[in-house]
């Protein structure tokens, strides 16, 4: 696959807009020491470094430095005048041969370079993935759990009702209460919300790490909260567009198998099971083919939110966009990364949930109840720590890959990496997008 042939004609322009201040303290680059002088926010400098914000004569589009393009991109050996080495302790890269400063190398990228950038993702920044992750769902599954556990045991109390014969199974009265419902309900936002905000953080740590910057929790929140209002919009509208292709997919399944009902009760019965069971097979895989499509088109919003600093809307369109002629390539991607979490988590739920279960068998009651709950709760964190940061690594990497291909992405970052430039999010911010 040629890595230029599908880049679009579109200049772009790097560095930062008017008008747009980047918030926090830190960001600054491995080896580069802290600069004199920076602005609060990640230590960048005052004002663009030289050839950064697009010098004159520079080549339109990626404000890169006068001269000859940088190693990597059929220049010369060795850097332009004055741009010194290659940052991080790196060695300076061959002709040909683009910088690799942090997760991934500074090219479009191939399913092996963003499946071992997830990887190294995790390994290389543990804190910031693990330990974050771990942090946040414990915090959620914990008040879930709490929220939920009137109506687990008002429904355990139900069945053994039913079971002695104390109510029947035609008895009208609802087995729990509307309030426990509610709280319940309320337990199931918290934890989607919860993995939202988590998503968006790790978002941020691998934009970041792709230029080799290591973070702190504090650093990372800093960039993402000023962020929370759009995070948040993103989340409620991609609920509200998957629920609606779920209400598609079911009438679709449901109004076949209407008509084949209709026709088995108004003609021949094998005809119309015949149709009813063929209607509802062309529903069910419309209706997925649908979701899928649609899910694929809009999934690299949150990273646009994060990194781009669009608001929902816009991120939705700015990632139906970026998708377009890259559908089957990132269907087969994100369904080998969803498998890949998939088995992972299962494996991890069925070790620690037997783990979890034991309290039940051994002590049983109330304190052998609290105890399992509690196992579950450090059951669920342990899992979704690990496979929260890889799949937002895989998200956030995608999204990088097609700016590489379709927009000379990693023509700055390329740029950046040699010069050693301390910066933040902001790198990532087109400038018609200010």
């Amino acid at each position: 696959m040629s890595h230029e042939g599908d880049r679009r004609d579109e200049p772009q322009q790097p560095g930062r807009s008017d008008g747009w201040s980047v918030p926090g303290d830190g960001w600054s680059a491995p080896g580069s020491g802290t600069p004199q002088g920076p602005t609060p926010g990640y230590g960048a400098p005052q004002g663009p470094p030289p050839g950064y914000g697009g010098p004159q004569g520079a080549p339109p589009g990626y404000g890169a430095p006068p001269g000859p393009p940088p190693p990597g991109y059929g220049g010369p050996q060795g850097p332009p005048p004055g741009h010194g080495p290659a940052p991080y302790g790196q060695p300076q890269p061959q002709s040909g041969q683009p910088l690799k400063p942090g997760l991934v190398p500074l090219r479009p990228l191939g399913l092996g370079d963003i499946l071992n950038g997830a990887f190294a993702l995790i390994r290389n920044h543990p804190a910031t993935t693990l330990g974050l992750a771990f942090v946040v769902i414990a915090i959620s599954a914990t008040l879930s759990t709490l929220l939920s556990n009137g109506f687990l045991t008002e429904y355990e109390r139900s069945l053994e009702q039913l079971m002695s014969g104390q109510i029947s199974p035609e008895d009208p009265v609802m087995p729990v209460s509307g309030d426990s419902i509610l709280l319940m309900m309320l337990g199931t936002a918290v934890n989607y919300l919860a993995v939202t905000l988590l998503t968006a953080l790790l978002t941020s740590v691998v934009g970041m790490a792709v230029l080799g910057h290591k973070h702190t929790v504090s650093q990372v929140w800093t960039a993402v909260r000023s962020r929370l209002w759009s995070i948040l919009g993103l989340s409620v509208l991609q609920y509200l567009i998957h629920f609606a292709l779920a209400m598609v997919m079911v009438v679709l399944v449901l109004s076949g198998a209407l008509v084949g009902a209709f026709l088995a009760a108004t003609g021949s019965q094998a005809l119309g099971a015949l149709i009813a069971l063929a209607s509802v097979l062309l529903g069910l895989l419309g209706g997925l083919a649908l979701f899928a499509w649609i899910g694929i088109r809009i999934y690299l919003a949150m990273p646009i939110v994060v990194l781009e600093r669009l608001g929902p809307g816009r991120a939705l369109a700015r990632s139906w966009r970026l998708t377009q002629g890259n559908w089957w390539r990132m269907l087969g991607i994100v369904a080998l990364t969803m498998l890949i979490v998939l088995g992972v988590s299962l494996i991890l739920m069925l070790a620690l949930g037997a783990l979890a279960g034991l309290p039940m068998i051994l002590a049983g009651g109330d304190w052998g109840l609290t105890a399992a709950n509690t196992l579950g709760v450090v059951a669920e964190a342990l899992t979704y720590s690990i496979t929260a940061p890889f799949l937002a690594a895989v998200t956030t990497l995608l999204y990088i890959d097609l700016r590489m291909r379709r927009e000379g992405l990693d023509l700055r970052l390329h740029w950046i990496a040699q010069q050693g430039v301390p910066v933040g999010p902001e790198i990532y911010r087109p400038e018609q997008h200010a």
